[in-house]
This record gives C-alpha cells, sequence and structure tokens, in this order.
C-alpha cells in the first residue's frame, strides 16, 4: 500500500504541470462559453467568467513555478519570484469572484433583501488580505528567496492563511445558514467550492513539490460552473414543457388571434415548429404547419436507402434485462442520430434493432445522395467500434444500401410519420438481412453511383424474395 501511494504520489509530482496546463485550456473555454448563455443575470455570468480567468491565471503563474524554480539559469528567478506572487495573489481573487457570486445568488435566487454582512466582511477580510501581500514582497513577511534564489518560507508564512481562511469560513456559514433557500444543484458544489482547496491546501503544506490545492481550485470552478449551467437548463426546460403543454391544448384557437396575441405566443409557436423538425423533414414540416389536412405524398428518383440492425439481437437481447436492452438501443440509436444530422442524412424510423434512413429525397435524379450514404455507412462502423470499446456488451451490425426511385409521404393525423415505400426500400432491406456481420452491402444499383470513389472487394450473387438472383457488392 505504501508503494503504490509513493508511486501515487511520484506520478502525480511528475505530470501535475500538465495537468495544470489541461486545466487551463478548460477554464478558458469555460470563461468563453459563459458569454453565451441568456438566461444567466448579468452578475452571475461576470463572477463565473472572473472566476475561471482567475483559475486559469492561478494554473498559468503555478505552472510557471514549478516548471522553473529549480532552473540555475540567473534570467529566470525574476520570472519565478513574479509567478508565486501571483499565486497568492489568484488565490485570494477567487475567494473574491465567489463573493461577488454569491452576492448575485442571494439577491435574486434566494430571494434576500440585502447582501449578508458576512459577505461584505470577507470583502474586506480579502482587501486586507491583497495588501499585506504585497507589503509582505518588500518585507519578507511571507516567504524569502535564498543566495540561489530557491524559495523559503519565512517565519510569517502562516499569517497568509489569516486572511483566505476566515473568508472561507464566512462564506461557508452564509451558504449553511441560506443552504435551503439556494437551488440544489448549486448548493452542493458551493460547499465543495470552499471545502476541497482547504483540505488540498493542508495536504500541500505536507506534500512537498505537490500543488493539489492549485487543481483542486481550477476543478472546483469548473465544477460550479458545469452545476450553474445544469441548474439554468433543467430551469429552462421546465419553462418549455409547460408551454408547450398549453400549446398542445390551445394551438387550433391560438392560431386563429395569432395577430392579436403577443409576443410570447409567437415564440411558443416557435418552440412547436421546432419540435416537428425534431420528427419530420424540414420542408414536410413546413407543409404541414400551413395544412394540417393536407396529404403529403411525392415520388423521388434517386434515393439512396440504408438499413441496419444488430446481429444476433434476439439471443442478446434474452440475457439482459429490459432497462439494459433499452439502454444498450437508446445508445446505439442516438450515435446514429448524431452522425445522421452532422452528415445531412435523414432517419426514417427505428424498427427494434433496426435503424433506416434515406438521402437524395430530391426532385433531382443527378444528386450525390449514394456516395454520401456509403460514406454514412462506414461512419456507423466507426461509430459501433467506439460504442464497444466502452460497452460491457459487444455488438456487431450488418449494413445494406440501395439506391433508386421511391415514393414518400405522411402516415396518419396522430402521432404520425414520415416514411418511404417501394422496390427501393425492399431491395435495401434485403441487402441488409442478406448481408455479414461487420460488412457493408451494396446493391448494384448504388455500386455504379459509387464504384469510382469507393473500393469493393467482393462481388456476389444473391437470392432475393421476389426478384430472384441480384448482384451486390461488399466493400
Amino acid at each position: 500500500m505504501k508503494y503504490d501511494l509513493n508511486f501515487f504520489l511520484e506520478f502525480f509530482r511528475t505530470f501535475q504541470t500538465d495537468f495544470m496546463l489541461f486545466l487551463q485550456g478548460i477554464c478558458i473555454i469555460i470563461a468563453f462559453l459563459t458569454i453565451f448563455p441568456k438566461n444567466l443575470t448579468k452578475t452571475r455570468k461576470i463572477a463565473i467568467i472572473m472566476l475561471e480567468l482567475c483559475a486559469a491565471l492561478y494554473l498559468t503563474s503555478s505552472r510557471f513555478y514549478y516548471l522553473y524554480k529549480d532552473m540555475p539559469s540567473v534570467g529566470f528567478w525574476p520570472y519565478v519570484r513574479a509567478a508565486k506572487f501571483l499565486d497568492y495573489f489568484f488565490s485570494l481573487a477567487i475567494i473574491g469572484c465567489l463573493n461577488y457570486y454569491l452576492r448575485d445568488l442571494y439577491t435574486h435566487e434566494a430571494g434576500l433583501k440585502k447582501v449578508p454582512r458576512r459577505l461584505l466582511w470577507t470583502e474586506i477580510i480579502l482587501v486586507a488580505g491583497i495588501i499585506t501581500l504585497i507589503i509582505s514582497q518588500f518585507t519578507g513577511l511571507y516567504y524569502v528567496w535564498d543566495a540561489e534564489n530557491h524559495y523559503i518560507h519565512a517565519k510569517g508564512f502562516f499569517i497568509c492563511y489569516f486572511f483566505s481562511l476566515p473568508a472561507l469560513t464566512l462564506q461557508m456559514t452564509c451558504i449553511i445558514q441560506y443552504y435551503k433557500r439556494l437551488p440544489k444543484r448549486i448548493g452542493i458544489p458551493l460547499l465543495l467550492f470552499i471545502i476541497v482547496p482547504i483540505i488540498m491546501t493542508v495536504l500541500q503544506l505536507i506534500l512537498t513539490g505537490l500543488a493539489p490545492a492549485v487543481l483542486s481550485t481550477a476543478g472546483v470552478d469548473i465544477l460550479l460552473y458545469i452545476f450553474t449551467i445544469e441548474d439554468m437548463n433543467d430551469r429552462v426546460e421546465k419553462a418549455h414543457r409547460l408551454e408547450i403543454e398549453i400549446m398542445a391544448k390551445y394551438q387550433r384557437e391560438l392560431e386563429h388571434t395569432v395577430d392579436e396575441r403577443t409576443k410570447e405566443l409567437k415564440e411558443a409557436n416557435e418552440k412547436v415548429e421546432y419540435l416537428l423538425l425534431n420528427i419530420l423533414p424540414e420542408n414536410i414540416a413546413r407543409e404541414l404547419t400551413e395544412d394540417p389536412d393536407k396529404i403529403i405524398s411525392n415520388r423521388y428518383p434517386n434515393v439512396s436507402v440504408l438499413f441496419t440492425d444488430i446481429v444476433g439481437f434476439t439471443k442478446l437481447s434474452s440475457s439482459m434485462s429490459a432497462q439494459e436492452t433499452v439502454v444498450m438501443l437508446n445508445k446505439m440509436m442516438t450515435l446514429f442520430d448524431n452522425r445522421a444530422k452532422r452528415e445531412g442524412i435523414e432517419k426514417i424510423k427505428t424498427i427494434g434493432d433496426a435503424y433506416m434512413a434515406a438521402v437524395g429525397l430530391t426532385e433531382d435524379a443527378d444528386n450525390d445522395g449514394a456516395e454520401r450514404m456509403v460514406r454514412f455507412a462506414m461512419g456507423l462502423m466507426d461509430d459501433i467500434e467506439e460504442f464497444n470499446k466502452t460497452s460491457a456488451v459487444k455488438i456487431q451490425i450488418r449494413i445494406g444500401i440501395n439506391s433508386g426511385e421511391l415514393v414518400a409521404g405522411v402516415i396518419g393525423k396522430t402521432k404520425f410519420i414520415y416514411d418511404i415505400w417501394g422496390d427501393n426500400v425492399n431491395i435495401a432491406s434485403r441487402m441488409e438481412s442478406t448481408g455479414k456481420a461487420g460488412r457493408i452491402h451494396v446493391s448494384e444499383a448504388t455500386y455504379e453511383q459509387v464504384k469510382d470513389k469507393f473500393t469493393f472487394r467482393e462481388k456476389v450473387e444473391t437470392e432475393i424474395k421476389g426478384k430472384g438472383i441480384m448482384v451486390g457488392y461488399y466493400m
């Protein structure tokens, strides 16, 4: 056990500057991303940006110190000294940014009329701490540098903790007192923001050459941002669900009086339209929105259709619980959906473990749908490979593709679905069902459109029900 601990400490000591660089990048990215959310108050948005930037600068100064503190070159020592000063400065600045965050949180979320006095005292303590820090640079109160420019704690070193610890304690008592008034997602990370760095600071004093306090401070900064955004998204999602439920009940009446209603109604209608776009192609969603009773049907001359399913799914699912089966399918289908969205592929539907998609739904017969669908199929194989790296259950899929003419339209008036029909669809399904595990099986029609762009290693003849012998190709 002792050997394992020593190994861990040595590993951490070796790579801690790399960890700092990694966290530094994350903090900068978060500071940039915080600019965009519209549902955060301006004050809290500024507080988070300041927190993340201070954390990034804190990591920068600490990383510089640990990289160059033992450099024999005389030219480095002024920068190393400056880095150590900034270490102390940004540790206090981060506490100040948290105080700024808490001010807004208590006046907006907790409903307090005034900022708690303990937060005002915290600011006074932090200002005193920064003044003392500046004085220490000229008096050697906190630390000194020996003849070889090595950092050494001075007798008054522990005075610096007389500022940070009381400030954190005042903030923690304030959080505990008003904990029930705070959003549940925010209270826990706020406590961790205070407790974890205190513990890590104690460890840093014990473990020479390690900087867990710096890393833990950046870590809880990131954690606070995540929970703040999660809380904001949860509030927005609840508001959206409520608006959608109201719209589902009163949409017809509201459409007749749309010119007389407020901007709020217009925004709610846009949300309903967004939901339609998630289940229908954009042009079809527009047509149905304009005329709900219209019969939607179109014939397209050259559409590429893909089918895929899990090999041996029936046997596989019999050894899994219902929840495990659904979780596995959801994870896999989500990977497919994300890829389809990125590559402009139209997902048609899922049937059990089967996934059906199409591309080339246009009047133009000379489109690049076949090439795009083959690239999509190759991407699905990559997705399955990534899926199997983290999944306890390893799966294989078959993929079949065919290109040609088909009919597409919307069926039904409730829980409607956009679907496609024709020999093209049936042949694509047969390409999949007669294919091999882990292979992409394309029809001759698809092959003729993409043979100059991809390599096909195997030509096969397959008995297709209702069609006889058909030629197919494996990639």
